[in-house]
């Protein structure tokens, strides 16, 4: 008969012990006869078993192995006759209730069996129950269940999985304090990893070594078995492979179990990873981060999560190209070509700044408090595609990622400080890997054709009414600081009455992230590598305007009410004096500066009275935190005229004449 997998982990890595032990390469392959020439009377398992520590922490000291208040004697004795007992009972179960294991028709009755095995023997005859000291994270009776509901009744539970997990001791480690079973989309894979953990525990049994396979030794026992059967695997794991790790307590008081994943793109990782050589230094790696809690290794590859001590600290100079580049490529998806615009800018930086001041700059440039630092290396990126050695693109595509600065970005460049001579095998893993990235979404590309499309706009308008020399004067003043995010709302104002893109909906989109934090000062360093890119190339680039498919939403955010006001403001103006004294009067008074709130305020009373209440005009100029907002509201209010002023007045763009 064969034995066929339950689908419950504990019971499953008990089968898998016994084919192990059975001498199969498959899974699949077990039968009965094979279990019964294994367990032969029983000594054996009993003999191990009462010895190898994982015994109490898999069924507690009530176990009949391990249970102090009986001789060990009569121990091996009752334990081995016991399970014998069980293993009979395969395919004979009495009670007529489906198994709560694995779904079996009929369950074993353990009392039954105890007082006809064990109480001729000397047993105490009492009732017995299947509680937790017969089956993981069963409960016990009287108390509140774990896996299995125990506190009304018992479980039903048949014998071929009450006799597996007998067999668990043999196949278990210890992981950060908890025992571990395993589980796998693939059941091949999954037998091959029980395979080898099954035999190092029998190897250190012949060396009388009782302790748990992972005591002491943190995740160091998982990763090297895991690495193991990397080693003898022939083929490449397929898409879709995953192994789940069961970390379980059925000890003391809080039993409980815990799931995780190590996901595909984790496995091909250590696949490759063995072999490109670095078992060895992942198992360095995992020795020393025992402390690292929710960032040690497996931890970090399981989340696809980046890994500190993959990079440069201290006196160390961080882990190889090869096991970095895999990390980043497998594990985070990562593109190889952003790993090469990193070791690019590194390279750059090495060319220009030695000894101390290189050594300095690559300890913490990755830190919040390193600004000063970060803006020499922007100094070097900018003169980077000024000589064509940088394009923006590239700039845009490690620095910039989910509408947001990607702080990544500074820890490839600190890494590839220290590691400046570029090796062979990256550019092997350019060709094996083109296609993994962890690319773009579709807000992301909206983003960068609208940097594009601004900039583009600003840029032509500048070189059209001042020159070349206005530009070039203006990357010198956002160098130091003279043109900020003020300057580029000036732009706004003065390009909205004339293009498309210049409303403050396009100004949330262009300058604030995804979780609304404004991030203008980097919009105009990006501006400041367009402009160097192309008077450097001699060209602009004519881009058209990207339609705003979703618009960020913020509190202080002009009400439709009050868009509307705007509206009716522009048109009655326009319907009593005409565009072209509305067009001077009042666009060129907001674009100069010389209208304000007070003009807004004097118009919305003529449409509302309201307005004329100070209570509630203050309101209107106040967050919901109190503190003021008028600057941002004469802003919002300028961009909804000049925008409503060119959408109902003119059908092409203005020639704009202000600087």
């Amino acid at each position: 008969m064969k034995i066929r997998l339950s689908g419950n982990p504990f019971v499953d890595t008990g089968l898998g012990v016994l084919a192990t032990l059975s001498g199969h390469k498959k899974i699949d392959d077990l039968t009965i006869s094979d279990i019964f020439k294994v367990h032969k009377d029983g000594e054996i398992l009993a003999r191990r078993n009462s010895k190898l520590k994982s015994m109490t922490m898999i069924f507690t000291n009530n176990s009949i192995a391990t249970n102090p208040s009986i001789p060990e004697k009569k121990r091996i004795l009752y334990y081995s006759k016991l399970t014998t007992a069980i293993l009979n009972s395969i395919g004979k179960e009495n009670i007529p209730e489906r198994c709560e294991s694995c779904g079996n028709e009929s369950s074993l009755d353990i009392d039954k069996l105890v007082r006809e095995t064990l109480v001729p023997l000397g047993y105490t005859d009492s009732t017995k129950y299947v509680g937790r000291d017969w089956f993981p994270l069963a409960g016990s009776m009287g108390s509140d269940a774990q896996a299995l509901s125990v506190a009304s009744r018992a479980p039903n539970i048949c014998a071929r999985c009450l006799f597996a997990v007998h067999y668990l001791p043999l196949g278990v480690m210890l992981m950060n304090g908890r025992l571990a079973v395993f589980q796998s989309t693939s059941t091949e894979f999954w037998y091959s990893f029980v395979n080898a953990i099954v035999k190092k525990i029998i190897s250190r049994i012949s060396a009388n070594v009782v302790d748990t396979l992972g005591s002491k030794e943190g995740n160091t026992a998982a990763i090297s078995s895991i690495l193991d059967i990397m080693r003898d695997m022939r083929d490449e794991i397929g898409p879709g492979v995953s192994l789940f790790m069961w970390r379980f307590s059925n000890s003391g008081n809080g039993p409980d179990c815990e799931i995780s994943e190590i996901p595909n793109s984790a496995l091909i990782f250590l696949q490759h990873a063995v072999r490109y050589d670095c078992s060895k230094e992942i198992l360095q790696l995992i020795a020393n981060d025992r402390k690292a809690g929710e960032y040690s290794f497996l931890n970090c590859i399981s989340k696809s999560i980046d890994y500190l001590y993959l990079y440069p600290y201290k006196k160390f100079d961080g882990v190889s190209p090869e096991l970095f580049v895999l990390y980043q490529v497998l594990v985070r998806g990562i593109s190889t070509r952003l790993l090469t615009i990193a070791y690019n800018i590194a390279r750059r930086i090495t060319s220009k700044i030695q000894g101390k001041e290189l050594e300095d700059l690559g300890k913490d440039l990755d830190s919040n408090n390193a600004t000063h630092k970060q803006n020499t290396v922007r100094k070097i990126i900018v003169e980077m595609v000024s000589k064509k050695e940088l394009a923006f693109t590239d700039y845009y595509e490690l620095f910039f990622q989910n509408k947001g600065l990607n702080y990544d970005a500074w820890k490839f460049i600190k890494y590839y400080l220290h590691k400046t001579k570029q090796s062979a095998f990256q550019e092997r893993l350019n060709r094996e890997f083109p296609t993994i990235s962890a690319g773009r979404d579709q807000t992301q590309q909206h983003h960068r054709q609208q940097i594009l499309y601004i900039g583009s706009i600003i840029f032509s308008h500048i070189m059209a009414n001042k020159g070349r020399e206005k530009v070039e004067q203006a990357l010198e003043e956002i160098v130091h600081g003279k043109i900020t995010p003020i300057w580029l709302k000036r732009q706004f104002v003065k390009l909205g009455q004339g293009y498309e893109g210049f409303t403050y909906d396009e100004w949330k989109s262009l300058c604030f992230d995804r979780n609304g934090k404004e991030i203008s000062y980097e919009i105009l360093f990006q501006l400041r590598l367009l402009w160097t890119e192309w008077l450097s190339l001699g060209t602009t680039p004519k881009v058209n305007h990207p339609e705003l498919s979703t618009v960020l939403q913020l509190e202080t955010d002009l009400s439709s009410e009050h868009r509307e006001f705007v509206g009716s403001v522009v048109s009655e103006y326009i319907a009593k004096r005409g565009s072209e004294r509305f067009k001077k009067y009042v666009i060129d008074g907001l674009v100069k500066n010389e209208l304000g709130l007070s003009w807004f305020r004097e118009q919305f009373i003529m449409l509302e009275a309201k307005f004329s209440d100070d209570d509630y005009w203050d309101k209107f100029l106040t967050d919901d935190s109190g503190r003021s907002i008028r600057y941002l509201r004469l802003f919002q209010l300028t961009l909804e005229t000049v925008n409503y002023f060119r959408e109902h007045t003119f059908k092409q763009p203005l020639h704009l004449t202000h600087a």
